[in-house]
């Protein structure tokens, strides 16, 4: 398994370096829209990816507060984000700042189930120790 992942992984960081790479080339804001619109997708299926495999290790009673957890986040970032770029909310830039905002929480919810997926027995807020 570890085998097959660190490929998909590889993978998933060369597609970001490039769309990174492409991004500093962009000059119109429609340009810059649609870079910032991809790093938040490949953040977005990061988040996805590692939230699927923790799952995974989870029993059902566990797997149920997790997806509930994350839907309740999920709700939580998007709003969160509507309003922190409302400010520009129909202007030229809005979905640059709007993706902006999506990725900066979604890597930082990625961080924060990496944390869960690592943690260790004895971890008083371990669910589900890493095997």
């Amino acid at each position: 398994m570890k085998l097959l992942l660190l490929p998909l992984g590889l993978l998933a960081m060369s597609s970001f370096a490039q769309a990174a790479e492409d991004c500093a080339d962009a000059k119109t804001q429609g340009e810059i829209n649609a870079c910032t619109g991809a790093a938040y997708k490949a953040s977005d299926k990061r988040l996805n990816d590692l939230y699927g495999q923790y799952r995974q290790r989870l029993d059902a009673g566990q797997k149920k507060a997790l997806t509930a957890a994350q839907k309740a986040w999920l709700t939580y970032r998007d709003l969160s984000c509507k309003f922190e770029t409302s400010s520009v909310e129909g202007g030229s830039g809005y979905p640059m700042a709007y993706s902006n905002c999506l990725k900066a929480m979604t890597d930082n919810r990625i961080k924060e189930l990496q944390t869960l997926s690592d943690c260790q027995e004895g971890d008083f807020n371990c669910p589900a120790p890493k095997p």
